[in-house]
């Protein structure tokens, strides 16, 4: 009788050590030195060869990265794939996500977050936000709307510039983004698909005097470079859109070509249009609009 108590006693212990040993923090392996193979360990992402030149450029790192992908190539997937190796490897680092409005910039935390859910819990904290992310290494990834005033008195260490191309006033936005860099010898990431050839994003892949090949890494990439096995896209809808497209060649070119074209057709060109938007505007849901009709 007493060893069935002494038995029972003892094997009630090891299960309340157990528990608290659970709850004690784990030491966390950390990600591997290659982003490439930190995408296909983490998240099963077997990374096309293009997206492993863009790895290669991030990680030698060139200073300014300006990525022109067609839709639908992956492009800002694996930027944020790239966004969360860099927080887990350097600790107590701002990383900072901007774009034609703060809506945009939202998009991208919340496409990080969705593969955070990918991960162990411990390599991030909890809850969710809408414009920012944290990791327990100190590291913070947030997002920030086009105003150059909410960049300045941030000391940044990357900065993703999502659909610059099509984003208004971008000297000034770059210049508060690269004097929030000048301590940190910062990445810039500009990424978009083409849009008007008056803008800071065309003239980093034309301009080879003020963005020398050298300091810049220009990763261009059309259907041809991503379509199956070289890529996502399936051929079939390569083909589908290129018949919906057939009365609007300059949408196949900017689209799928990652090609500027000005669309002579129009009555307003591109550069006027980009100039009219007003970024401190978020869109309506649906449902608001149905609501208040």
């Amino acid at each position: 009788m007493k060893r069935s108590k002494a038995e029972a006693v003892r094997r009630k212990l090891e299960k309340i050590s157990k528990a608290a040993e659970s709850k004690l923090p784990q030491k966390l392996q950390p990600p591997s030195d290659d982003p490439v193979e930190f995408a296909e360990k983490w998240f099963g992402i077997k990374a096309f060869e293009y997206q492993r030149k863009l790895a290669k450029a991030f990680v030698k790192p060139y200073l300014t990265i300006v990525v022109r992908w067609a839709r639908q190539t992956g492009k800002s997937y694996f930027v944020a794939i790239l966004l969360i190796w860099y927080a887990l490897k350097h600790g107590n680092v701002e990383i900072g996500i901007v774009g034609p409005s703060l809506r945009q910039a939202k998009l991208y935390t919340q496409r990080i977050n969705g593969l955070l859910t990918k991960i162990n819990p411990s390599y991030y904290e909890r809850p969710f936000r809408k414009t920012m992310v944290r990791f327990p290494n100190g590291a913070v990834i947030q997002a920030f709307p086009n105003n150059p005033e909410t960049i300045r008195g941030h000391t940044l260490h990357v900065v993703c510039w999502t659909e610059m191309n099509f984003t208004p006033d971008d000297l000034d936005m770059y210049d508060a983004i690269s004097y929030a860099m000048a301590t940190t010898n910062g990445i810039f990431i500009g990424e978009s698909t083409p849009w008007s050839r008056n803008h800071l994003f065309y003239r980093m892949f034309r301009d080879d005097e003020a963005y020398p090949p050298s300091d810049v890494f220009r990763s261009h990439v059309s259907w041809r470079d991503a379509v199956r096995p070289k890529g996502p896209l399936d051929p079939k809808f390569v083909e589908r859109k290129k018949r919906e497209t057939a009365a609007d060649p300059f949408r196949w070119q900017r689209e799928m070509e990652a090609e500027w074209s000005e669309d002579e057709a129009c009555y307003f060109n591109q550069t006027l249009i980009t100039s009219c938007i007003d970024s401190n505007l978020e869109y309506i849901p649906e449902d608001v609009i149905i609501a208040t009709a």
